[in-house]
């Protein structure tokens, strides 16, 4: 005979009324135990008691691994998010998600039809794919931080962004060709600017990198610059360390130190350089985005070197295909070149 399965309760009369003893494990293997009255004479009443009892005690069990979107975004910000390189941009995300999520919703109640109509609702408002996938990727890493790290419950389906991921056209770089187009612009910058754009062209360094640069990342004995730069892999963003060359030796040897930053504008932390930037595009100079330095910095290293890997290492880049794109740069210009040669034939 099949042995019958142990109830996790038992009913017992002490004098007139029914008491219950209930013992129940957790979803963390721990066994609670606990004996209380049922409140009733009536065995029925008090086995519908003990029933009602335990189902509570499972709800509110599950309802510890519980944590809203609102949560979830702030205990993220104060493990992770204030760590990165630039925090404001993983608040912006949050708060574009937040301003169609409830803020109260539990991220287990998240469902698939939720993020189709968020990812509609996003293109309705005009959003570039690659500005909704954005979104989307902030989404996906704080659910499987809460996952993975606190052990809360999230959708019982597999939120990949790539799943939801709109296509995005081939991204358009944009260099400078030479250092003649770039000088035009160093011209035009104002002076505290101009050291800025130099660092910016001989690191290869972001510009919210190169704004929160402090002299204490500087080692100007081994000739190294040491910052923490953004990876999704790693928490808190990675260590990068990029040598100094001479002539920016030169440049960060000029600038007075009065600041932690060694960026400064009227004795204060430089924190945004676009107006500064726009107004080096004089006498109908076409305008570039300021990321155009980087994008440079990448395409005249690969140029040079013809080697991947080590552009891959000076950038930063955490993917061998994000410096792939710059190859392909030099795929279009080899085929220019060799229609040019050959046009009159």
């Amino acid at each position: 005979m099949a042995k019958q399965p142990r109830l996790p309760y038992r009913i017992y009369k002490r004098g007139s009324v029914y008491y219950t003893y209930i013992s129940i494990k957790t979803d963390d293997d721990e066994r609670v135990q606990f004996r209380e009255s049922t409140g009733t004479d009536n065995y029925d009443l008090a086995l519908k008691y003990t029933i009602n009892r335990i189902a509570t005690f499972k709800k509110q069990e599950k309802q510890k691994n519980e944590i809203t979107l609102d949560e979830a975004f702030g205990r993220y910000m104060l493990e992770v998010g204030q760590y990165q390189a630039n925090p404001k941009w993983t608040i912006s995300r949050f708060r574009n998600l937040l301003s169609f999520f409830d803020k109260d919703v539990l991220l287990s109640r998240i469902t698939n039809k939720d993020i189709l109509r968020y990812v509609e609702h996003n293109k309705n408002q005009g959003r570039s794919n690659a500005t909704v996938n954005r979104y989307l990727s902030a989404l996906v890493t704080v659910i499987n931080r809460a996952r993975d790290y606190w052990d809360m419950n999230t959708p019982d389906f597999k939120i990949t962004h790539t799943k939801f991921k709109l296509k995005e056209p081939a991204e358009n770089i944009k260099y400078f060709k030479d250092w003649e187009e770039l000088q035009q612009v160093i011209d035009n910058a104002a002076e505290h600017l101009k050291p800025i754009i130099y660092t910016a062209i001989y690191t290869g360094l972001r510009i919210n990198n190169i704004l929160g640069l402090k002299w204490e990342n500087i080692n100007f004995k081994n000739k190294t610059i040491t910052i923490k730069v953004k990876d999704k892999n790693v928490d808190g963003g990675k260590l990068h360390t990029l040598p100094i060359i001479d002539p920016l030796l030169k440049v960060l040897k000029n600038i007075e130190k009065i600041s932690e930053y060694v960026f400064t504008y009227q004795y204060k932390p430089i924190k945004s350089i676009r107006r500064a930037w726009k107004s080096c595009f004089k006498d109908g100079m076409k305008y570039k985005s300021i990321h155009i330095l980087r994008h440079t910095a990448a395409t005249w290293i690969l140029k040079k070197t013809g080697n991947l890997k080590i552009t891959k290492e000076i950038m930063g880049h955490s993917k061998i295909e994000t410096t792939l794109k710059y190859a392909h740069i030099l795929d279009s210009e080899k085929r220019d070149a060799l229609n040019d040669v050959f046009k009159d034939i």
